[in-house]
């Protein structure tokens, strides 16, 4: 497996230390999504503080870019708002920084056989925004 790491502290690749893996750490994000093509990882660690409320633009392009790869956000106390829309917006999970290295190997299991890594009440909230949404365009189509 191919994993890019894209943190400016290398606290992420030093978590992953245990997941055997092919990795790829840039500081830069804008470097990173200038070779992501050329790269080409199934995974891709991103720090969300690198680009903050940007974050979710950023999983965008990232995900139009190659579709195929999985993007999951590591955070450092990221509000559920942010979260819900960095999954929004693409990526298939959120890891708290501090618990990442405990739950690393099982992440990047779950993530590869195509499952999403978020908490319960991050699934309950998506599920209320998603519900939202359908409510909102239903309300459009009948008036």
């Amino acid at each position: 497996m191919k994993i890019l790491i894209i943190d400016n502290t290398g606290q992420i690749s030093a978590s992953l230390a245990e997941v055997e893996a092919e990795f790829d750490c840039l500081a830069n994000e804008i470097q990173a999504f200038n070779i992501l093509e050329r790269l080409r990882p199934e995974l891709v660690f991103l720090r969300y503080a690198l680009r903050g409320e940007q974050t979710p633009d950023y999983i965008r392009l990232v995900a139009n870019a190659l579709p195929a790869a999985s993007v999951i956000v590591v955070g450092e106390q990221t509000s559920e708002e942010g979260v819900l829309q960095c999954l929004l917006s693409g990526a298939k999970g959120f890891q708290e920084l501090q618990d990442l290295r405990y739950y690393s190997f099982r992440l990047v299991q779950a993530v590869s056989r195509g499952e999403a890594w978020v908490s319960r009440r991050v699934v309950a909230s998506l599920l209320d925004s998603v519900r939202q949404l359908m409510l909102e365009n239903s309300y459009l189509k009948v008036h």
